[in-house]
């Protein structure tokens, strides 16, 4: 009996399950609930699920799910819908339209615009998103967050800036780096180090400090800025007071960084048995022999080299800022302090900054505003990492060492000194049979040398606004960007690079100048109930300069000096570098929206640039 019980409850069970796995194919139409029109390209997913398509250009869709599936609807612009299928075969759903994403304001170029009269390919992105991102600049928490960005970062040395892309690479031989405008001001970009502790310029902007992120991808949104913008722009804006009391935030984090997924190294006794099964296949290497020694402890030798070049990195960061005002006045100022800690040892990122933003209306005419910062970054590191531009994981690189030194080999002889050979590490009496190694020893480097850099950046602008009518707006505005750099670099004779030259010094100091006068009239005006048109002219002066200067001294005359300013028997100079150019324009920009339905924009810019001359 228990044996027919169960083949029925078996054979009820089978009969279930197609029912339970049926698939059915839905199709239908997509429509705006506004007028009805169709809308192409909306996605449609199975919740939940991995399937998905899209409408075409007509709005319809087909598309395979369960019969008890829930679809997603998603379009920009529109408010997304999950609708149940419900065994049904046809499904035509009508999207409302999100007037809070549309009605957000975007940054364009020498002024703002709503999502919904934007006729360019904008993605933005809100500050609050990578405001407690473990980063150093801003750019590599922009990885994911906007279609058509590519953001990777090279390596794990702090402060290397990111390679940044806006729908991939625009140059075979040039720069495909984007243009970036920090509150109207163009700014600095790549690495401005002459170490290998690398100097991001955009490092300087606390990540806390900003409002939002506008990422102008194709020619329609970047024309107003001529060729400079082939790339793409991005526009940075900081943080703004608004009206109402005083508010203080503080924010911090605390994080720890490793090195993963490195590879498993042979032992001591691993590596005796590789190597000596490698001599013996080998009749022309029969002198050489590995062996096993003992250290100070009187401990087998057995290094991981991975725990001479490696750490776990702690970083805290830390931000208070104070916002508020009147109906005519608001402020806003931040103070940040970061410490982080890379991977590496003595791979460190340090910043201090602070931030002052006000606007006042002074009266129904005249507004007037600016904006000062300053940041302080220390860049430091010991050694190369054989990870930066051009070092092409060179063989004194520190992530080269870890992997290529013998684990019998040991960093310290058993009296405590350094176990070098000449500029490499000692063979000692673990290998005989080879003359040398060519491999440094890396606890020299990362205890004896330095390769620094200092950046100090100001960023500042201000402006004056008249406005004589509701619809003319006058603006000029002046702006700075001044970065200075001071590079340091100690190479000590006891070991590695700096054992050539008995001792190796270098300092060069870097200044950098932007100034950036602008100067423009909007005029905004509704023609026949009908036509919103905004007209922009403007003109604007820019003037940027470049001067360095640096020595370079070789031969200690005594071991105990590590300072580039004594102690030196050769003097030569380097870095020298001196640029200048000019860039006069003229701009305008025309925009038509007729009935809040159709769009034009049209956009002219001249360009008179010294460097062409």
């Amino acid at each position: 009996m228990r044996k027919i019980l169960l083949g029925s409850w078996l054979l009820s069970l089978l009969f279930c399950l197609p029912a339970l796995a049926q698939d059915v194919t839905v199709s239908g139409r997509v429509t705006s609930s506004d007028d009805g029109s169709p809308l192409p390209g909306v996605t449609i997913q199975v919740k939940g699920g991995n399937s998905g398509t899209n409408t075409d250009a007509q709005g319809n869709y087909r598309i395979s799910a369960p019969s008890n599936a829930q679809l997603v609807f998603s379009f920009i612009g529109y408010t997304t819908q999950e609708v149940a299928v419900n065994n049904r075969s046809t499904l035509n759903v009508a999207l409302a339209g999100d007037s809070q994403q549309l009605n957000e304001i975007v940054v364009i170029g020498y002024g703002t615009q709503t999502k919904r009269d934007a006729t360019g390919s904008i993605g933005s992105v809100k500050g609050s998103a990578i405001a407690n991102m473990p980063i150093q600049s801003f750019e590599a928490g922009l990885a994911g967050r906007t279609a058509g960005v590519q953001i990777t970062v090279p390596n794990g040395v702090l402060n290397n800036p990111p390679v940044f892309r806006i729908r991939g690479t625009n140059s075979i031989s040039l720069s495909s780096q984007p243009l970036i405008v920090v509150d109207g001001v163009p700014t600095f970009t790549g690495d401005y180090s002459s170490t290998s502790a690398p100097a991001n310029p955009l490092a300087s902007i606390n990540p806390n400090d900003i409002e939002s992120m506008d990422v102008a991808k194709d020619a329609a949104a970047t024309a107003i800025y001529g060729s400079r913008a082939a790339n793409g722009v991005v526009f940075i804006t900081t943080k703004r007071g608004k009206a109402g009391a005083l508010k203080v935030n503080y924010d911090g984090w605390v994080g720890f960084s490793n090195a993963y997924r490195l590879p498993e190294m042979l032992n001591d006794q691993e590596y005796i048995s590789f190597k000596s099964q490698a001599v013996a296949n080998n009749p022309t290497a029969s002198a050489i022999k590995y062996t096993q020694t003992n250290d100070a402890n009187g401990k087998p030798i057995d290094t991981r080299w991975y725990d001479q070049v490696y750490r776990q990195g702690v970083s805290h960061n830390h931000n208070i800022n104070l916002s508020g005002g009147s109906e005519k006045t608001n402020y806003y100022f931040s103070l940040g302090y970061s410490n982080q800690e890379g991977i590496l040892k003595k791979n460190d990122f340090q910043r201090i900054n602070t931030l002052f933003n006000v606007d006042s209306k002074l009266s129904k005419l005249f507004t007037i505003g600016g904006k000062i910062s300053y940041s302080n970054e220390q860049n430091l590191a010991a050694t190369s990492s054989g990870s930066l531009y051009g070092e092409a994981f060179n063989t004194g690189g520190l992530g080269r060492l870890a992997v290529v030194l013998p684990p019998i080999l040991a960093p310290y002889n058993n009296d405590g000194s350094y176990n070098t050979n000449g500029p490499a590490i000692g063979s000692a009496n673990n290998i005989s049979g080879i003359s040398t190694l060519s491999y440094y020893n890396p606890v020299v480097s990362l205890e004896n040398n330095r390769s620094n850099s200092e950046s100090n950046h100001i960023q500042s602008n201000a402006y004056l606004q008249f406005k004589p009518l509701d619809w003319i707006t006058l603006r000029s505005s002046y702006g700075i960007d001044y970065l200075f750099v001071n590079n340091d670099i100690f190479w000590s004779p006891k070991g590695g690079d700096g054992f050539s030259y008995n001792g190796y010094g270098s300092a060069i100091n870097g200044n950098y100048k932007t100034w950036v006068w602008t100067n423009t009239a909007q005029f905004d005006k509704t023609f026949a109930g009908s036509h919103n048109l905004s007209l922009l002219v403007g003109q604007e002066q820019q003037r940027r300069t470049s001067r360095a200067f640096g020595i370079n001294r070789q031969g200690l005359s005594d071991a105990a000096y590590t300072q580039i300013q004594a102690g030196w028997v050769t003097n030569n100079p380097t870095g020298m570098s001196y640029g200048e150019n000019y860039l006069l324009s003229g701009f305008g920009r025309l925009n038509d929206n007729f009935k809040v339905r159709y769009f034009l924009s049209a956009k002219i810019r001249q360009d008179e640039y010294s460097a062409f001359g």
